[in-house]
């Protein structure tokens, strides 16, 4: 038996607003055609299907296209909920997918044994056993720990996270063919990137490697968008998102990983996901920055996207206008850029530095901090005067909004 592990898709997701659903389109083609190639038995899918929990129409159709896709080709699918995911939009069709050999688990149902699913192989015989446990939300971990009293918030998530887990194994303890767990968490040890988003508690509670049962075989996990191993253990692994979610992501190696279950033995296969599309970070002074993107000429499935990292020895106003209406008037056929950000070469002074230890900051008028901090950031003369002139209307319209 085959079964391929893969989680975080986040269908939905806009960088910087402009929205990735080619990225995906292009995942699942290629998904597809793997599952045909490899002859995939069982796709696992440890949440955070779509980025908002009311995702929309386009979003959805996409996600479902994709199913009715895995109909054809006789592979069973196994989706659990993500902290992003709204559990009542997964389960709504959960019992028209079941019929299509889709199981949903959305969050963790009220009877345990929904979520242990058998699988058998085409005589019938039990191969494996999977325990499709979603993100354990706020209503699962007082009903876990309803018993007990916790000072940390965190330890109470994590103790109904390792409780939650130990039901599980003590129901599938006495089978003879290896039990996969899934998960929707963050464990002690792995590496984040920019885009996961902390949204509640226990996104701040690590679960640690010692949290599951070595009745489990195999953890497939999901939540963090890096592939990884947990604490160095292999049969605890994220497989992380199939596509770049961040520019933080740009380097990273995709794969989904792939269980050939044979005798009770799983071996693992990883499969590199291709690249659709590139995300490009430039990082120098303007005049830098803007000599390597017109230089940009190189070609891929789609055009690349940029994000720019502009740093001066001097920020003046004339940077941002500069900037500004470069990226406004680019246009290529290589590459767009989505985002832009300005920032000094040189550290910030305190205003105590500049000001001296013995004056007090209410002893100086508002223009004579803002020429000190001019003055230490080597703003050109002309420059200067802008940002006081500026300043002084931004002081005017206080002024009369206090009068109001």
């Amino acid at each position: 038996m085959r079964i391929l592990h893969t989680a975080d898709w986040h269908l939905g997701l806009r960088l910087y607003k402009r929205e990735i659903h080619e990225e995906h389109q292009f995942f699942f083609s290629w998904l597809v055609d793997l599952i045909r190639e490899r002859k995939i038995d069982v796709l696992l899918i440890s949440g955070d299907i779509f980025d908002q929990a009311n995702p929309s129409n386009d979003t959805r159709r996409l996600y479902y296209d994709f199913l009715k896709e895995l109909i054809h080709i006789n592979c069973r699918v196994i989706i659990t909920g993500g902290n992003h995911d709204s559990p009542g939009i997964l389960n709504a069709p959960k019992e028209i997918l079941g019929l299509l050999n889709i199981h949903v688990i959305g969050n963790i149902p009220e009877d345990q044994e929904q979520a242990i699913i058998e699988l058998k192989n085409e005589k019938g015989e039990l191969e494996a056993v999977v325990c499709a446990v979603p993100y354990i939300r706020e209503p699962d971990i007082h009903l876990l720990t309803r018993d007990e009293d916790f000072e940390d918030k965190r330890i109470q998530v994590r103790t109904a996270i390792r409780k939650y887990y130990d039901l599980m194994a003590e129901a599938c303890k006495n089978y003879q063919v290896p039990v996969i767990a899934m998960g929707h968490l963050y464990a002690a040890g792995s590496e984040t990137s920019d885009s996961e988003r902390l949204i509640q508690m226990g996104n701040q509670s690590p679960v640690a490697m010692e949290d599951f049962s070595p009745v489990f075989k195999y953890v497939a996990l999901g939540h963090i968008h890096r592939p990884q191993f947990i604490a160095g253990q292999k049969h605890i692994r994220y497989s992380g998102s199939p596509v770049p979610l961040s520019f933080s992501e740009r380097s990273d190696k995709k794969i989904l990983i792939e269980l050939d279950i044979e005798d009770g033995k799983i071996e693992q296969v990883d499969h590199p996901v291709p690249l659709f599309r590139k995300l490009i970070r430039f990082t120098g002074n303007f005049e830098e920055i803007k000599k390597q993107v017109t230089a940009y000429e190189e070609d891929g499935p789609a055009k690349a996207f940029a994000e720019l990292h502009i740093m001066e020895d001097s920020v003046s106003p004339a940077v941002y206008a500069d900037a500004a209406r470069f990226v406004g008037d680019w246009q290529s056929g290589h590459i767009d850029i989505l985002n832009h950000r300005i920032g000094s070469t040189m550290a910030t002074p305190r205003i105590t530095d500049l000001i001296g230890a013995e004056t007090g900051l209410k002893e100086l008028q508002p223009l004579e901090v803002l020429n000190k901090m001019m003055e230490a950031g080597n703003v050109k003369p002309e420059d200067q005067e802008l940002m006081r002139m500026a300043f002084l209307q931004l002081l005017d319209m206080e002024d009369e909004m206090e009068e109001e």
